[in-house]
């Protein structure tokens, strides 16, 4: 009999407990759906607009950037110490203008030394020239053998011969000395200093970077569904938001390789130059996708509540304060993605004095 008693006890303790857990939640107490807030309006007379689907434009943005089209990294031909170098990022250069300058002691030793062994060649050059004409006059006496006039021709095409090594000498150290003068091969922008005076450049080794401005594309990833509809020569719209520019560019190059990873094929665009347009800017790339049926109000219908946006709905003479998630702005209108639906019924002049 204990036991039973006891056993009832802890059920009526433990329906109190549940009753009281219930209660704190509101089970007990009317509830309201999330986001509607009904607000008194028994004196509301401003305009209503009743709410209904539209066609909606819909673009893709996709992002990209601004390359250069033609740029070029410098480096020398040559091994040498800098001397001097006449650019810094930022300075425009023109085609020919020299950049670097190295140091030419070095070549200048080896294009004076290839002038003495000329001098000395075409020496013995005349020499040989002069020994085979007395050979062949006293070889057309029969004074000496044949072999005496070949010996004298083998001298002379020897002498003759290395002349023209030497000459071919002379002309590859006037080449070294004048790669000590690296030129500008494009005219354009110096993007980057790589090195200071006194390093030493050698073959392959990057100096300085170039680009040219009036030479620039828009460069985009863009994803394989939308890539296949593109066209060479299409014209597209694209932004710079850096520059606050919007303008048409022309699809110029498609790469036909995928990227497995990305699923997406790079797309390159030609646009007109702007003042400030500079490789490495940021861009998007407008893709027209199929309209769909949305619905869309005036910004200026849209309030907002702390970080939520919300508008006010007219329901049996009353106002809900209905929360709603926004989609793309077009202008002064925005899509409702979501917390209306066709049929309600906007309160556009509504302005309460305070949102609790």
């Amino acid at each position: 009999m204990q036991g039973k008693s006891k056993l009832f006890g802890s059920i009526i303790a433990l329906v109190v407990i549940i009753g009281s857990v219930l209660y704190m939640a509101g089970s007990f107490s009317d509830k309201q759906a999330a986001g509607n807030k009904a607000l008194p309006a028994p004196d509301y007379t401003g305009q209503v607009i009743t709410v209904n689907t539209t066609a909606i434009a819909r673009n893709e943005l996709v992002p990209g950037s601004v390359i250069a089209k033609q740029n070029t990294q410098i480096s020398s031909r040559v091994m040498a110490q800098i001397e001097r170098l006449n650019v810094r990022a930022g300075d425009s250069v023109t085609r020919g203008d020299v950049l670097i300058s190295l140091e030419q002691n070095d070549f200048k030793a080896q294009l004076a030394q290839s002038d003495a062994q000329i001098k000395a060649i075409q020496a013995q050059l005349t020499q040989t020239e002069k020994q085979l004409k007395r050979i062949s006059d006293l070889y057309s006496q029969g004074l000496v053998s044949v072999s005496d006039l070949d010996d004298a021709k083998a001298k002379f095409d020897n002498a003759t011969a290395n002349l023209a090594i030497a000459q071919q000498q002379q002309t590859q150290a006037q080449v070294a000395l004048e790669f000590t003068r690296i030129k500008a091969p494009i005219s354009g922008v110096v993007v980057e200093r790589l090195v200071e005076p006194g390093d030493t450049a050698t073959p392959g080794k990057p100096l300085l970077a170039l680009y040219n401005p009036q030479q620039l594309q828009l460069e985009f990833n863009v994803r394989e569904r939308q890539a296949i509809k593109l066209r060479l020569g299409q014209t597209l719209q694209v932004h710079l938001p850096t520059l606050n520019i919007s303008t048409e560019a022309i699809v110029t190059e498609i790469v036909p390789v995928a990227d497995s990873a990305a699923r997406s094929l790079l797309i390159r665009l030609d646009m007109k130059s702007h003042n400030g347009l500079m490789p490495g800017l940021y861009a998007q790339l407008k893709l027209p996708l199929h309209a769909q049926q949305g619905v869309v109000v005036s910004t200026d219908w849209i309030h907002e509540f702390g970080q939520l946006n919300m508008v006010y709905v007219l329901n049996n003479n009353a106002i809900e304060r209905r929360f709603v998630r926004l989609g793309e702005v077009q202008g002064s209108n925005v899509h409702v993605v979501a917390g209306l639906n066709p049929g309600d019924k906007l309160a556009i002049d509504y302005k309460p004095t305070t949102v609790k």
